[in-house]
This record gives structure tokens, C-alpha cells and sequence, in this order.
């Protein structure tokens, strides 16, 4: 299966120049943890990524209100982007050599078209061991039949 078949479509992303404090409400109004920020000159070329913790560690840092951080100022850049043919094997592997649980999905062109998470992941892996089991399941069934026949 290839990536761009499963991964979130519905992505949010903000500006470079965004405040902190409107990353986070974003984040809490579309019940997610990380945001793809993109270039205003390019809207569809994401540039960075902020996550949660990446708000809860500038907080720290820099002992200043939310509102007077931007985007630009904490986010992971460049982020990891994954192109939407890979195959979810190849894009777990780019995860995982990153250390990083999300990811931008981009097309051929470098346009932002989805968003991957682990938890996008884990549940089509779910969903592929299921499937297995009920083949496993129906095997009994499926001699039975044949012998009968």
C-alpha cells in the first residue's frame, strides 16, 4: 500500500509568522499534536513542523508568552516529508531512522497533499493483521468444503 492510499488528507497548517499562541489553539480546536507550518510565497511547500512538545519545550526556553513566539521560532526544520507513491514500508523505515512520529505527505511536485502520524500506521497495520486472522479463520471452513465436495 502505498502512503498517499491512507494518510490523513485533512491537514493543518499554518504560516511561518503564526503565533505559538495560535498554533496551540489550533491544535486544541482540530484535536491534533503537530501542525505543518508552510512559506506564505509557497502555500503548499511545507517548511517546518510544531508539535505539542515543541510548544511545551519553547515555553520553557524562553520564559516568554505564547503570543510573542512564532511558528518560525520553534519549528523542525526542514521537516521529514514523505512523497505520497512510497510504500508505507519504505516511510515507516524514514520515521524510524528520524526518530520522529509525523510526518508531511507531498506529491511529486513537493505540494502538501496529507499528513502521516504512527497512529495512522498502527491502525492500517491493525487493519492488515485482521484481515490476515479472518483468512486464517476461514481455512477450516474453506477444507471442509473442498473435502465434502
Amino acid at each position: 500500500m502505498k502512503v498517499g492510499e491512507m494518510c490523513s488528507r485533512g491537514v493543518v497548517s499554518v504560516f511561518e509568522s503564526a503565533s505559538l499562541q495560535e498554533v496551540a489553539v489550533l491544535m486544541r480546536d482540530r484535536h491534533v499534536g503537530a501542525i505543518v507550518v508552510v512559506a506564505k510565497a509557497a502555500q503548499t511547500r511545507p517548511v517546518g513542523i510544531v508539535t505539542d512538545r515543541d510548544i511545551v519545550r519553547a515555553q520553557l526556553a524562553h520564559v516568554a508568552d505564547l503570543s510573542r513566539l512564532c511558528a518560525a521560532d520553534v519549528m523542525t526544520k526542514p521537516p521529514l516529508t514523505v512523497h505520497d507513491d512510497a510504500l508505507l514500508e519504505e516511510a515507516i523505515e524514514r520515521l524510524r531512522a528520524r526518530g520522529i512520529r509525523r510526518a508531511p505527505v507531498v506529491n511529486a511536485r513537493g505540494d502538501l497533499v496529507g499528513f502521516l502520524s504512527t497512529d495512522d500506521l498502527i491502525a492500517e497495520m491493525a487493519r492488515q493483521v485482521s484481515t490476515l486472522a479472518k483468512t486464517l479463520q476461514r481455512q477450516p471452513a474453506h477444507e471442509g468444503l473442498q473435502r465434502a465436495g
